[in-house]
């Protein structure tokens, strides 16, 4: 400990200037730089010289060995040296592969061995090399933090405090975005007047995403290490207690309320955000995702802006998804922003969200900045009435983002899964927070390409738009006012006194009855399974564990809905079903219910088993095993749908004979060829001839398709619309921030240092070749009539010539890649095999308590794999665990 705090407090910040000196000497380790040394009696060894050492507090030997280009392993009296070329190839290196120093540290012996070297320690140098590496990357980030200080004009003496946790911590100015959003992101948060909505019917300036990872985990019973001095992107243990207590403290006892209505501030009925609720296991708090007997820390959770950069992390310990952590990481990102900033806000299960914020007062002061909406693959999984409010296709504000920026992110980082599982806490932190500036610094290379990749898909979707508009032959005043008519319908609370209250009851008796019969069989063949036994027992027992909870929720609705009929509902309940039309109706609604249920639970079999099996193994293994797992339930959603539409076309011939009640329409059958897609446009969705809409002619947006298919298209083009302006809107914003950190660079250069100036020199040269490459992505991309970039391109050629180039012949090029991708093959066998160890261990312990009657599995973790994380002190290698 106390040599980490000597690191942290005085080694760091002492090598910050000659680590400067040496870059500018050696011409970013280009050159040899030769360094005078004091005369001594200690030694060390370079190439086949021994050079001695002079140590003393005036010159330490960290900054000796700095300035000759080693970086040492121990703030005092270092027994191993690195180089600072070696160093800097690793860390390069470990940014785009799983860092493993074990591997590393093995191959240099093994290099060294065979030029005749040997260690002399018997442990190696995995440890002492682990430890200079570790340093050495928090002096990069430091000297980076150092320059970005210079930059705004403030920095401190290099000699000064080691940059930590609150260079990013600046206070909010009422005018713009902290400094620390505009670095997260040049395109969302930017300075002054530039601050405009780009959406002209609606008043959201960024929009950003949230969703957790449970597979970013971190066993139990290991050592804790030190923080490390750096900035981060993880919310503080403070900052998540904090909100928790909050929200304990705001949560009062659900009140029971059997009338279906409006809760103040919302724009659905609260039975269908109950719906919505029953749909996911996001929204279940209660709902294990991760063994806290075993890990720790359970995984993170994410708030991302809608170009894919991290805003925010926190790092979850509970075994559910607690509506804390996304409250606290909403609450962190308002306080970085002025008063009059709003933010869209696209999670899994937006409306439960908004919902628990407006029954308890969470967030109360930022609440009527906040537009909630849904992902848009997760958005099959809420009820209709919830699509057409917070489906952002469906509504203004959202262009077309789609709110899976959090699921791309996570592959991002799927490398690091097996290591930080045995990592200490605050390394998995570091290991992160490294991952995410180097994903940071990619993407910014990438924007240009990424606007105008967006521009020409914008522009697609919108000629199709206006294409479907021309075709349906509607004005778009009556699509206007009909698209309104239909969210009002289909959005309005069920009445609770009515005439025909009884009826829809039995309606959803019926339906719920038919779910429940098809959940009991399909519950009977997987204990046949069990008994019979099956290859895959993980996959088998959590399909068991959905099967038994599903059929409990369903008994315990129809008893529920059974008790609301009374006496007189439950004799109506036998003679309606005398009635030929009306239990065709009441059946066909059931099973198309039914279907939707089945089609939910098909996509969202999917999604959980992409989510589990594509960080371990190869695409075409994911898709054979997805195909496997899927495709078995297809014929019996097939039959459901053959039986829906052989039972339409029995309600439409008696419509047709005048056996029907007056004014009977008949249902839309279901197209066999498009049944999996399960778009939000499908007629899946739409249950008209199923509801009781007799007696009153129906509306033009239910039964005229001219108009629905219109109100389809003026949906798109209004979401398409959206996007251009965006896209403009950012493509200035990018202007914009070249042009101010241009500003900047020019203003530090001035009176600076010749160690600064060649750093802030280096720096230029990488924000030049940063602009020349985005102003050729966007050649084909609309122009502005003002464009300014703030320097000429003569300029920005000229500082490019300060960076030599590496040059190749073709032939050269053509073998490096076909030795790249054979070596990519065998990486990937590799990894898949450690990845896979870990997610068997993953599925296992989250269903460990509703297995607990099961027979014990022990999972022998290999000692050379805990080895790869990157702590710095020696861990105890655990044997073994057990899970249920």
């Amino acid at each position: 400990m106390r040599q980490w705090q000597r690191w942290s407090s005085t080694t760091i910040p002492s090598l910050i200037e000659p680590y400067l000196t040496y870059r500018r000497l050696s011409r970013n380790f280009r050159d040899v730089v030769d360094y005078e040394l004091p005369q001594c009696n200690c030694h060390l060894v370079s190439g086949s010289k021994t050079v001695d050492l002079m140590v003393c507090p005036c010159v330490p030997a960290a900054v000796q060995l700095v300035r000759m280009g080693f970086f040492p392993c121990a703030p005092l009296g270092p027994t191993l040296a690195v180089s600072l070329p070696v160093l800097s190839l690793v860390r390069q290196l470990f940014m785009r592969t799983p860092p493993n120093i074990s591997a590393w540290s093995e191959s240099l012996e093994a290099y060294l061995g065979g030029m005749g070297y040997e260690v002399d320690t018997k442990g190696g140098i995995r440890w002492r090399f682990g430890n200079a590496y570790h340093w050495y990357c928090i002096l990069e980030i430091s000297l980076e933090e150092y320059i970005q200080q210079c930059l705004q004009g403030s920095a401190p003496s290099p000699s000064g405090p080691c940059p930590g946790l609150s260079s990013f911590q600046d206070p909010c100015s009422k005018k713009w975005p902290s400094e620390y959003l505009r670095k997260r992101c040049p395109l969302c948060f930017v300075n002054g007047l530039l601050i405009v909505s780009f959406a002209s019917s609606s008043n959201i300036d960024a929009i950003v995403c949230i969703d957790a990872c449970f597979t970013q985990k971190r066993r139990s019973g290991l050592q804790d290490d030190p923080v490390n001095p750096t900035a981060t992107v993880f919310l503080s243990q403070e900052e998540i207690d904090s909100m928790e207590n909050e929200v304990d403290s705001l949560r009062k006892k659900k009140p029971s309320d059997e009338e279906d209505g409006f809760e103040q501030g919302m724009r659905i009925p609260t039975s269908v955000l109950k719906n919505c609720n029953e749909s996911f296991t996001a929204a279940d708090e209660k709902r294990q995702k991760a063994s806290t007997q075993f890990f720790s820390d359970t995984g993170v959770m994410a708030l991302l802006c809608c170009h894919d950069r991290v805003i925010h992390l926190a790092n979850m310990t509970s075994a559910g998804e607690k509506q804390h952590y996304a409250l606290a990481l909403i609450k962190s990102l308002f306080s970085h922003l002025p008063d009059n900033f709003h933010i869209g806000l696209l999670y899994d299960i937006g409306c439960q969200l908004e919902q628990s914020c407006r029954k308890w007062g969470f967030l109360k002061p930022f609440l009527p900045r906040i537009s909630f909406a849904i992902s848009v693959f997760h958005a099959f999984g809420h009820q209709w009435p919830c699509q057409l409010i917070y489906h952002p296709r469906k509504w203004e504000g959202f262009g077309l983002s789609d709110g899976e920026g959090c699921e791309r992110f996570w592959s991002s980082i799927k490398g690091l899964i097996p290591s930080l599982r045995v990592s200490g806490f605050h390394q998995r932190l570091f290991v992160i927070d490294f991952q995410v500036h180097y994903l940071d610094g990619k993407s910014l290379t990438g924007l240009g390409q990424w606007l105008l990749w967006r521009w020409n898909h914008c522009q697609a979707k919108k000629a199709s738009a206006i294409k479907g508009l021309r075709k349906c032959g509607v004005d778009t005043l009556t699509l206007q006012a009909e698209w309104a008519a239909q969210v009002a319908v289909q959005t309005k609370p069920t009445p609770r006194h009515s005439a025909k209250a009884t009826e829809n009851i039995i309606l959803q008796i019926m339906a719920t009855q038919k779910s429940l019969e098809n959940y009991e069989t399909r519950l009977e063949e997987l204990e046949k399974d069990l008994l019979h036994g099956a290859s895959d027992m993980t996959s088998l027992n959590i399909q068991l564990s959905e099967c038994h909870q599903k059929v409990k929720s369903f008994k315990q609705a129809l008893q529920k809905q059974k008790a609301t009929l009374g006496v007189n509902g439950l004799a109506d309940l036998a003679t309606l079903q005398s009635n030929s039309y009306l239990q065709l109706r009441m059946h066909a609604l059931a099973i198309k219910t039914r279907i939707r249920d089945r089609l939910r639970q098909r996509k969202f079999e999917l999604e959980r088993l992409e989510r589990s099996y594509r960080q371990t193994v190869s695409e075409q293994r994911l898709q054979n095993h997805t195909e496997t797992s899927v495709k078995q339930r297809e014929p019996g959603i097939v039959k459901l749908c053959t039986n829906y539409n052989n039972m339409c076309a029995q309600m439409a011939a008696l419509i047709h004979q005048g056996k029907a009640p007056q004014g009977s329409i008949a249902p839309v059958l279901i197209p066999r060829d498009a049944l999996f897609k399960l778009d939000v446009d499908d007629d899946i969705w739409q249950d008209a001839g199923l509801e009781d809409d007799t007696g009153r002619f129906p509306p033009a947006w239910l039964a005229d398709e001219n108009v629905r298919s219109g109100i389809r298209s003026l949906l798109e083009l209004r979401r398409c619309e959206e996007e251009e302006r965006c896209l403009l809107h950012e493509r200035r914003m990018l202007m914009e921030w070249f042009s101010e950190e241009w500003s900047r660079l020019q203003r530090a250069r001035q009176g600076s240092n010749d160690d600064l100036a060649y750093e802030l020199d280096c720096h230029a040269s990488a924000l030049a070749s940063l602009c020349l490459r985005w102003q050729t992505a966007l050649r084909d991309f609309p122009s502005l009539h003002d464009e300014n970039w703030g320097a000429t391109n003569e300029e920005l050629n000229s500082k490019m010539l300060i960076s030599p180039l590496l040059a190749t012949s073709s032939d050269e090029e053509e073998s490096l890649d076909d030795l790249a991708f054979e070596d990519e093959e065998g990486l990937e066998v590799l990894d898949d095999e450690l990845l896979c160890v870990a997610e068997e261990f993953a599925l296992a312990d989250e269903y460990h308590q509703q297995f607990s009657d099961m027979a014990s599995t022990d999972l022998v973790w290999d000692d050379e794999w805990e080895f790869d994380v990157l702590d710095m002190d020696p861990q105890s290698s655990p044997s073994k665990r057990h899970c249920r």
